[in-house]
C-alpha cells in the first residue's frame, strides 16, 4: 500500500523534471498482539492448497453481505490440531476504538460520521455437524473453531461457515463513499500457520497488517443489475436473476480475494502477453492514462522480475482516501487523483500499487513482523519503473528527491533513537517512522544491494527469489540466503547494516 494525505500540513511536494509527487507517513496505531497458541515447524514440502467456495448475497440499501463459506482445508504441519483460527477483519469496525485508522484520519474515513461494520458468523458445521466457535481477540477479531476430533497431519476436513456482513460507510479498503463500494478483507480467512504457530495479529492501523497463504477461490455474488464489479480473478459466468446479476470468479493461486462495484463505472481494457489489463474509472481522460501505466508496470516488472502469472490485472478508481491499496489482481486507487494536477501522483501510486503483485501478490511475507520485505522491495521497483520507462537520469532525481531527501530530513530533525527497519508494525513510534524506515531506508538499501552486486547478479538474484516463492511466503532469512547464494558471497552483514534486523 502507499498512503497520501493532501492536508496542509503534511503535504510534502517534490519537483523532479516533469514529475510532482505527494508523500506522507503511513499511519500507526499500537494495539497489543494476542500470543500464539500452537507452536511447531512446517512440512518442509509445498502446501496444498486450500479452497475456500463463497456464496453471498448483496443488499445495496443496507450494505450488507448475507451467505455461507465452504473451506477446504488440508493440515499440512507436523502437528495434530485441536482448532483452526480465522481472521474476522471486519469486526475491527464495530468500534471507533479498534477501526484501523489514526484519530486524525476519522474524518476523512468516515465524511458522514462513523458508523459500525461488522461480521456476524451464525453457524458452523462439519459434514453437516454443528461446531463449537468462540469469537476473541482485539476488536473481536479471531474466529476459533474447536474441532470434535483432532485434525491429524495430512488430513482433511470441510467447513460451512453461514456469515453475514455489514459494510461501514467508510473510505477505506472496507467500506462504501459516494461513488464505490470497497468489499476487501471482508470474510472469514484461515490465520497462517507457521514456525511461531497461528499468527493472530489484530487489524493494526498501520501498514497493511495481513498475513495470508495462497489458496483457491470461487466466489459467486448476487447484485444488481446496476452495478459493475471488479474483482480478484476471473469471471467465469454472469447470470441475469430476476433483475440482478450474479457474478462468479474463480481466482486459483491468490492470498486473498477482494472486489469492488460502483454503479458509475466505466471500464476499458487492454492487452500485454496475453494478460488482460482492466481500467476502472469516472474521469474520461484519465482512465486511458492509468491503463497505460498499468500496461508498461506489467510488462517492465514481467521482464525484470519473471512472468506476471495470472490472466488479468484490474486498477479501479474508488473512494478511497489514502491513496493505493494493492490485492490480488486488484487495486484500488483514490478517485480524488484523477485530475490533472495530480496526473503525476497518480502515476506514481498505480505503479507502486501494480509492483505489488510481484511483492506481496505472488510472493507473499508476513506483513506484520516483516513488512520491509514487501514494502521496500516494491518501493525500490517503483523507482525501476521510472528508469526503465523515462531513464536512468529520472529515476536518479526521483530517487534523490523523493527517497534520500525525506529520509535525510526525517534523520536529522527528529533524531532517530532506533533506525531499525525489520520490525513488528506496533514497534514503530509513529506513522513517520514507519513510512522513512520501511519505505525509504528500505528501498536505498535495496538500490545499494544492486550497486554492490551489479546489475547482472542483482537482477538474477530477483528472479531467482521470485521464481523460487513463488505462491509461498517468504521471510528476510529467505531473502538473505537467495542473494548470498546467486552472489556466492557473504551479504549478512549489509543486511545487519541497513536493516538491524537482528531482535530487538
Amino acid at each position: 500500500m502507499i498512503k497520501f494525505s493532501y492536508r496542509k500540513k503534511l503535504l510534502l511536494s517534490i519537483v523532479v523534471i516533469t514529475l510532482t509527487l505527494s508523500v506522507v507517513g503511513v499511519k500507526f496505531s499500537v494495539i497489543e498482539t494476542m500470543t500464539t497458541i500452537i507452536h511447531g515447524e512446517k512440512i518442509p514440502k509445498t502446501k496444498q492448497l486450500n479452497n475456500y467456495t463463497i456464496t453471498v448475497d448483496f443488499d445495496p440499501v443496507e450494505r450488507i453481505l448475507t451467505g455461507e463459506e465452504n473451506i477446504k482445508y488440508i493440515n499440512t504441519e507436523n502437528t495434530s490440531l485441536n482448532a483452526l483460527y480465522f481472521h474476522l477483519y471486519p469486526n475491527a469496525f464495530k468500534d471507533e476504538k479498534t477501526t484501523p485508522f489514526e484519530k486524525s484520519e476519522m474524518d476523512l474515513a468516515y465524511p458522514k460520521g462513523f458508523e459500525s461494520g461488522y461480521i456476524k458468523v451464525h453457524s458452523i458445521q462439519k459434514n453437516g455437524d454443528p461446531l463449537n466457535y468462540v469469537v476473541m481477540g482485539v476488536g473481536e477479531s479471531i474466529l476459533k473453531v474447536h474441532l470434535n476430533e483432532p485434525l491429524e497431519v495430512g488430513e482433511k476436513i470441510d467447513l460451512k461457515l453461514d456469515f453475514s456482513v455489514k459494510i461501514p460507510p467508510s473510505c477505506g479498503r472496507f467500506g462504501y463513499g459516494e461513488n464505490t463500494v470497497n468489499i476487501a478483507n471482508w470474510y472469514p480467512i484461515l490465520s497462517v500457520f507457521d514456525k511461531k504457530g497461528w499468527n493472530l495479529e489484530p487489524y493494526y492501523a498501520i501498514g497493511d497488517p495481513f498475513y495470508s497463504d495462497v489458496a483457491n477461490y470461487r466466489v459467486e455474488i448476487l447484485m444488481p443489475q446496476e452495478y459493475v464489479l471488479g474483482h480478484t480473478g476471473e469471471c467465469i459466468k454472469k447470470e441475469s436473476i430476476e433483475g440482478k446479476i450474479r457474478w462468479t470468479l474463480e481466482g486459483k493461486n491468490v492470498r486473498d480475494f477482494a472486489m469492488i462495484a460502483s454503479e458509475r463505472f466505466k471500464v476499458i481494457d487492454d492487452e500485454i502477453d496475453e494478460t488482460k489489463i482492466y481500467s476502472y474509472y469516472f474521469n474520461d481522460q484519465f482512465g486511458d492514462l492509468v491503463l497505460g501505466v498499468a500496461k508498461d508496470a506489467v510488462g517492465i516488472f514481467s521482464q525484470t522480475y519473471g512472468e506476471y502469472p495470472y490472466k488479468q490485472l484490474s486498477v479501479a478508481a474508488s473512494d478511497f482516501f489514502i491513496g493505493g491499496m494493492e490485492y490480488p489482481n486488484i487495486v484500488f486507487i483514490d478517485e480524488s487523483l484523477y485530475k490533472e494536477e495530480r496526473k503525476e501522483i497518480l502515476e506514481y501510486i498505480v505503479a507502486h500499487e501494480v509492483a505489488h503483485q510481484w511483492w506481496y501478490g505472488v510472493v507473499g511475507n508476513d506483513q506484520v513482523n516483516e513488512a520491509w520485505l514487501d514494502e521496500a522491495l516494491t518501493e525500490y521497483s517503483t523507482l525501476l519503473y521510472y528508469e526503465k520507462k523515462y531513464g536512468v537520469k529520472m529515476e536518479e532525481q526521483v530517487y534523490k528527491n523523493l527517497i534520500v531527501r525525506y529520509y535525510n530530513n526525517y534523520r536529522d530533525h527528529k533524531k532517530m533513537k532506533n533506525d531499525c527497519v525489520c520490525r513488528k508494525l506496533n514497534k514503530f513510534k509513529d506513522s513517520q517512522e514507519y513510512q522513512v524506515l520501511v519505505y525509504y531506508k528500505g528501498a536505498m538499501f535495496i538500490k545499494d544491494l544492486r550497486k554492490q552486486l551489479g546489475d547482472e547478479t542483482f537482477f538474477q538474484v530477483m528472479k531467482v527469489y521470485f521464481d523460487k516463492y513463488k505462491y509461498k511466503n517468504a521471510n528476510t532469512e529467505d531473502f538473505i540466503h537467495v542473494c548470498e547464494k546467486v552472489a556466492n558471497k557473504s551479504l549478512r552483514g549489509d543486511f545487519r547494516k541497513w536493516l538491524r534486523y537482528d531482535k530487538e
